[in-house]
């Protein structure tokens, strides 16, 4: 990418350097680059930013104060930052990367948009990269398999002999992601998961609802746009778990299950969600037929389009919000 951008001066002669290939964050916001160092927390995350006209080749920089950073909107001119950050987590830690791009006009965003449309094509392997080699570096942290966590609710069903688990890492904090757990059912948003096998081809509800902030244990959740079948909220902790469960006859069989959706923080604004379905019934052949043979498929189909729903709407609106983590807003 260096190499492409400084291609006019390596046509005209100019030999690169063993600093032009430095991209160490002391190197890239040097004075003299067009980059500048925004703010630091020392051991903790460092923020870069730019103001240029990053669509021409030799990009034209303006001068701007790391303090006038934020609110310079002399139009004409595109804005970007990214921030590198670190945080505990567990007996390691989480790093992260993260981008963001602005213009001070319509126009110039038009023309930055297109830019990075281009540009992006390298950037993101860059940054995906960097990632990976301080990974091979540093050691990848082992986490616990979804099929070994012990969970919340695991002790309303202790003998439950099958047990389908999933997990999704969502860019977004635990309060946000709660809200669109407490907007599951039929009764509420849907399911986000195959809309049209459980809930009549009708699109869940893709925002944030006011009233449905909250579930109270003994709560019945729609299972059907009928409002014929309900879960029962079986046990609830604020933005850390909600248990739902009951009991169906089907097949001949009596089944009961729980199905859990667990939270855990993953630094400042980011967590993984699990989810835990249990199963047991009589008699125990029906048990296997259900639990063991027909479910499991059909349940992990429903099971990653949920997850994968409920994560891109929750980094949605995390995207929208206030830039509340990088240094720049303080």
């Amino acid at each position: 990418m260096f190499d492409i951008r400084a291609l006019p001066d390596l046509l005209r002669g100019r030999e690169r350097t063993a600093e032009d290939r430095s991209v160490g964050v002391d190197q890239v916001a040097r004075k003299g680059t067009g980059f500048m160092i925004l703010a630091e927390k020392p051991g903790q995350e460092v923020v870069v930013g730019s103001v240029g006209q990053f669509w021409h080749l030799n990009i034209p920089f303006a001068s701007v104060a790391p303090t006038d950073f934020r609110d310079f909107q002399e139009p004409g001119w595109g804005k970007l930052a990214w921030s590198i950050s670190v945080e505990p987590y567990n007996e390691g830690s989480t790093i992260a990367l993260e981008l963001r791009t602005t213009a001070t006009d319509e126009a110039s965003w038009e023309k930055l948009n297109q830019y990075y449309q281009l540009i992006g094509l390298g950037s993101q392997p860059i940054r995906r990269s960097a990632m990976a080699h301080i990974v091979a570096e540093l050691g990848k942290l082992k986490t616990p398999d979804e099929d070994e966590v012990v969970l919340p609710g695991d002790e309303h069903l202790p003998d439950a002999r099958y047990s389908l688990n999933h997990k999704i890492d969502i860019e977004a904090p635990p309060a946000l992601v709660w809200r669109y757990l407490m907007q599951l059912g039929c009764d509420r948003a849907g399911w986000y998961s195959i809309d049209a096998l459980d809930h009549e081809g009708i699109p869940s509800t893709d925002h944030l609802m006011a009233g449905w902030e909250t579930r109270q244990v003994g709560d019945k959740v729609s299972a059907t746009m009928a409002i014929d079948n309900f879960y029962e909220v079986v046990a609830v902790e604020p933005e850390h778990y909600l248990l739902l469960g009951g009991e169906v006859d089907r097949i001949g069989g009596h089944f009961a299950m729980t199905w859990a959706f667990v939270l855990e923080p993953i630094g400042h604004d980011a967590c993984r969600l699990y989810t835990r379905v249990r199963v047991e019934g009589t008699p125990k052949w029906k048990e296997w037929l259900l639990a063991g043979f027909y479910y499991p498929p059909v349940h992990a189909l429903m099971e990653r389009t949920q997850l994968k729903h409920i994560q891109k709407l929750a980094e949605r609106d995390a995207r929208a919000r206030p830039a509340e983590i990088m240094l720049i807003t303080q």
